[in-house]
């Protein structure tokens, strides 16, 4: 037995120390603690601080994004089998105390997520306690979260379970809209649920003080359908009643086709057909939607869900996971979730190499060719004897634009009809039901997701789009976004945003901008984006307040959605490549706010909502878009586009390459509107001036806009007119900015914050 063994035997049996504690720290006599040492080494640091709450070690949040102000504290030996932290703090603000046991030997029993309690901060101001078990072997522990800790002690013997303090909402919105996080409802399997419960009972009262009314959780097949057609949604049922305890309600995401929910089972029948890759000829142990072997228990699963769920009043609303590997609106991507843990051979790809692509692709093909002899003349020469000959192949091996232009336009609207059927299904079964569709990328045509079919579709069921593709980038966030909020706008469509993974503060600020300038309605968090980096919710709480001025944009300009030539090219939507669509856009947005017009908005009428279309990249279309083009410019519309590419001028044509109606805009044959030629070599930077300069000089240009592209500011402030008259700013920048309004006014942004004027 060691000598702070034998010290804490003696405590037991007086009455001068906690009852079976080992070692403890106290603020209040830090010099005369017994056993454990509070480092100093962690920066930023910390400091004794006295106030009328009593001593405590005080340390600064982290200005670094991605490390935390963390306390570390030294054991004098490592921790025995069964021992307890318990972690007393000044309750100041809002978070969770996170702890990391660190030593030479960290063994012992697996945890209950119940064993361990209140490491939530509620701003209550009052000293509470937060106990963690300690893992055997561990020497140091290191704490994040945590502003002012009071004492930290290790017990032999388990503490008494505190409650935690009821508290009201810090946000409270008068604007209606879907704030929805995480809080650890989901398991790998069922019989889990008791450890997610104890999470939840722990991380809700944060949600709700937080101001979010919605929890989601993955609500997958294999949990609720454990035998063909025996549905049990007990633990669903657990989570909502769990939920309903605060007054919050659930949002779920319904994944059936992806390999994880898919229950033993239909997962070992020979329903189960998996998509095959053209590049490998390798399987994915994912459904291909070109198989109709899914469909019915499809149906079967959403009209249950519906039956159970569809009138409850918890329900906030719902979110569709059709395919793939994370549920999303699209083909397998990355991420190897595999069934019951399996390895999958899993990459961006072409999905299309099992039998029943080819024969999806040769209905498609017939219905667009009256005979095999004009599908090889459109081909540049393909010998095909007949449409059965006709099988799926890689984009790149195609013999001509037009045969490439086909197979990419077939595998996006394979999956935008899929994805179609989906919602069809979902709204049949919940017609009263705010249902999301999930579409995740960057618009690249081998991972499938049309964003504008699919806000089209949504908007035709009165549902909506949430885009799952949001970073700490705001530039990366307006320009895989904006294409879906344009077309929702457009088609009544609701639009919501949600993060690809880990976000810090500053991720936390640009998607909040984010949502506001597109007025929209949906709005979600992973709770590690809020409460696993320092500042992000206190930032929430004082910026998210805003959303009640949240409006749609007010809109002039578009630019042009190069769907054709991403069709044609792997490079245009590539997203690290500099001269991508996406460096442009990202360079344009600096200097303007803007939307995209998709080419099927184009064929659906949406330019007449527009004075300008801007075209950055891409210089081929499909006739029929092209000539709505030319018809909105000769009734009054303004183009502006670069006359050059490289050295030789290339014309805005067909994908067939008639440039005859841009050549006749050269003549001046534009109506009454107007074509704006950037005649020199189109430098990127160049050509941005060049187009505020324009933009800012066209009285088509409704005067907030032009005021506001004339504002003397940085690179790094964005901003967005709104249709109220506000102005919104957002400065994405490590410094603070003065930005100079048209009217004199000077406007102070301090770093990744918000102003509205």
């Amino acid at each position: 037995m060691t000598i702070c063994h034998l010290a804490a035997l003696a405590c037991v049996l007086t009455s001068s120390c906690t009852a079976a504690e080992l070692y403890a720290w106290r603020a209040t006599a830090p010099e005369a603690s017994s056993g454990i040492q509070l480092l100093k080494n962690n920066k930023p640091g910390w400091t004794l601080s006295q106030s009328a709450a009593g001593a405590f070690a005080a340390i600064k949040p982290s200005n670094d994004f991605y490390h935390r102000a963390t306390f570390a504290g030294r054991l004098p030996s490592p921790a025995p089998e069964g021992a307890w932290l318990t972690v007393s703090f000044l309750d100041q603000g809002y978070g969770l105390i996170s702890l990391d046991a660190g030593g030479p030997r960290r063994t012992g029993r697996n945890h209950h997520p119940g064993d361990q309690w209140g490491f939530v901060r509620l701003n209550t101001g009052k000293i509470r306690r937060a106990v963690f078990p300690l893992p055997a072997g561990a020497s140091e522990v290191h704490l994040a979260g945590v502003k002012l800790l009071s004492a930290l002690t290790v017990t032999a013997t388990k503490p008494a379970y505190e409650e935690l303090p009821v508290v009201e909402p810090a946000l409270k919105l008068k604007v209606r809209m879907n704030l929805v996080t995480t809080a650890g409802a989901d398991a790998t399997t069922v019989d889990q649920l008791p450890e997610a419960l104890a999470r939840m009972k722990q991380t809700l009262p944060l949600v709700k003080a937080l101001g979010f009314n919605g929890v989601e959780s993955y609500v997958k097949w294999n949990f609720v359908e454990r035998s063909p057609g025996v549905f049990d949604w007990s633990y669903y049922d657990a989570v909502v009643a769990e939920c309903a305890k605060y007054g919050l309600k659930w949002f779920p995401l319904l994944i059936v086709g992806s390999s994880y929910s898919m229950p033993e089972w239909f997962h070992d029948s020979a329903e189960n057909v998996s998509y095959e890759c053209l590049e490998h000829h390798l399987k994915v142990d994912i459904p291909t939607i070109f198989y109709d072997g899914q469909v019915k228990y499809v149906k079967r699963f959403l009209n249950e869900f519906g039956k159970h769920y569809g009138n409850n009043p918890s329900l906030l609303g719902i979110r569709l996971g059709p395919s793939a590997n994370y549920g999303e609106a699209q083909y397998p991507a990355t991420g190897n979730w595999g069934y019951k843990g399996q390895f999958m051979h899993t990459h961006i790809g072409y999905w299309a190499a099992d039998p029943y692509a080819s024969v999806e692709f040769r209905k498609w093909l017939k219905e667009r060719y009256p005979s095999i002899a004009d599908l090889n003349k459109a081909w540049g020469g393909t010998t095909y004897a007949s449409f059965d000959a006709v099988k799926t192949f890689l984009p790149i091996t195609a013999l001509n634009d037009r045969m490439r232009q086909d197979f990419s336009t077939w595998y996006l609207n394979a999956m935008s009809d899929w994805c179609g059927k989906w919602a069809t299904w979902a709204r049949e079964a919940m017609p009263n039901a705010t249902i999301y569709q999930s579409s995740g990328g960057w618009g690249a045509v081998d991972i499938g997701t049309d964003y504008i079919a699919q806000a089209k579709t949504m908007g035709g069921l009165h549902g909506g789009i949430r885009l799952t593709n949001e970073n700490d980038s705001y530039v990366n966030n307006f320009s895989v976004t904006r294409p879906a909020a344009s077309a929702a706008r457009f088609y009544g469509a609701m639009f919501g945003t949600e993060p690809a993974g880990f976000s810090s503060r500053r991720g936390v600020m640009n998607r909040l901008y984010n949502i506001i300038t597109n007025d929209g309605q949906h709005l979600f968090y992973y709770d590690g984006n809020l409460y696993s980096n320092d500042g992000a919710a206190d930032a929430w709480l004082k910026y998210a307040p805003l959303l009640d001025q949240k409006a749609q944009p007010m809109m002039d300009v578009a630019v042009f959605y190069p769907d054709t030539a991403n069709k044609l090219s792997d490079s245009i939507m590539r997203y690290l490549d500099a001269s991508s669509f996406f460096s442009a856009a990202h360079k344009f947005r600096s200097v303007m706010d803007y939307d995209f017009m998709g080419e099927q908005m184009i064929r659906d009428g949406a330019l007449s909502r527009y004075k300008v279309l801007v075209f950055l990249a891409g210089r081929v279309t499909e006739k029929p878009v092209l000539e709505r083009i030319d018809q909105w410019v000769k009734s009054g519309g303004i183009v502006i586009i670069a006359a050059r590419q490289g050295s030789a001028e290339r014309p805005l044509a067909t994908v067939e390459g008639d440039g005859s109606i841009y050549q006749g805009w050269r003549k001046g044959g534009t109506g009454k509107g107007r074509v704006i030629f950037y005649e020199w070599h189109p430098d990127l930077t160049d050509y941005c001036k060049f187009l505020a300069k324009e933009l800012s000089n066209l009285p088509q240009v409704r005067k907030p806009i032009r005021d506001a592209i004339k504002m003397q500011k940085p690179e790094t402030v964005f901003w967005s007119v709104l249709s109220t008259g506000k102005l919104a700013l957002l400065n994405y920048g490590d410094n603070a900015a003065d930005v100079r309004l048209t009217a004199g006014t000077v406007v102070h942004v301090e770093p990744y914050t918000i102003e509205m004027r």
